[in-house]
């Protein structure tokens, strides 16, 4: 038997569209991984003060990720708050200042570095919250850091902590979109960035624009597979009516556009239920999988 969730979740096909749940609101704070902890927010080196100050920035709604560089200087803090699109620097011995700051939406003009023009790129390699992520997620980052030296100034790639769904390591989230990605291989990382150099996501690896619910994220990504088959890349793909019927099925108007042509999508979802292990922890502990229920798209109508 596999000793790791994320193959397990491959070995038995569970779906990557639907699952891109991510807050809305975000500060990414880059700290050093080597001292990262199994939460996603906290750090072994952060000060009783900063680590109590950031658990009340997660408990006000906003969603706080570590990242990390290798070349971050020592003594300084780099911070995104998304979708603001600002970047901070923040000297360690400010930190306490600046997220109390934050947190009472005072002014924030003595850290403030600039507006965020390029895509941020967070790839999971929280190796000591699940070891998938260190197995699968290390690679994708190197790959993805080495592709981004094609597009200069164009991605910041930064180890993250989790990003929800260890079981599809490995796991992207690009910002501002915030398109979520999962089971990305090394040799996929150029396509990928290519894709979002061009605002389009990146298909095979899809999990779903997390502005969406579950339902929404399956359709609009079976829409935009649908609509690549013909060989059609929209520029915008939209919910026009969605309708939950008696059986479970999820019914789904869309409309696409391109520069030149629009067009209408039927997409139907059929209730299925699939099998996962949520972390490897769960197979080392010798627990069961679990069931979880999610849907199967089917296209009612061709693109027209």
């Amino acid at each position: 038997m596999t000793e790791f969730c994320a193959q397990y979740s491959r070995d038995v096909g569970e779906p990557l569209a639907g699952t891109a749940t991510h807050a809305q609101s975000n500060l990414l704070l880059s700290w050093p991984i080597g001292h990262w902890t199994r939460t996603y927010h906290q750090a072994k080196t952060m000060t009783p003060e900063v680590s109590q100050a950031v658990r009340e920035l997660v408990e006000s709604g906003r969603r706080i990720n570590l990242i990390h560089r290798a070349d971050q200087p020592r003594g300084v803090h780099r911070a995104y708050r998304m979708p603001e699109c600002e970047a901070f620097d923040i000297p360690t011995d400010e930190l306490h200042d600046f997220l109390t700051a934050l947190q009472q939406g005072r002014p924030l003009d003595s850290w403030y570095a600039g507006s965020v023009e390029q895509r941020i790129v967070l790839c999971c390699t929280h190796g000591v919250k699940d070891k998938c992520c260190a197995k699968f997620g290390n690679a994708s980052f190197k790959a993805l850091d080495e592709a981004s030296q094609d597009y200069t100034g164009e991605f910041e790639i930064w180890q993250s902590t989790h990003l929800g769904g260890c079981r599809l390591a490995s796991a992207a989230l690009v910002f501002p979109a915030l398109r979520k990605y999962g089971r990305i291989e090394p040799e996929q990382a150029m396509a990928l960035l290519d894709a979002e150099r061009r605002n389009q996501p990146y298909l095979p690896c899809y999990r779903g624009d997390a502005a969406l619910s579950p339902a929404q994220q399956m359709a609009d990504i079976e829409a935009r597979n649908q609509l690549q088959r013909v060989g059609i890349e929209p520029t915008r793909v939209s919910i026009i009516t969605e309708q939950s019927r008696d059986n479970g099925d999820q019914h789904f108007e869309m409309q696409w556009q391109t520069s030149d042509a629009s067009g209408n999508l039927s997409i139907e979802l059929n209730p299925i239920t699939s099998v996962r292990y949520a972390t490897c922890a769960d197979i080392d502990a010798g627990e069961p999988p679990v069931e979880h229920p999610t849907w199967q798209p089917q296209v009612v109508d061709p693109s027209r």
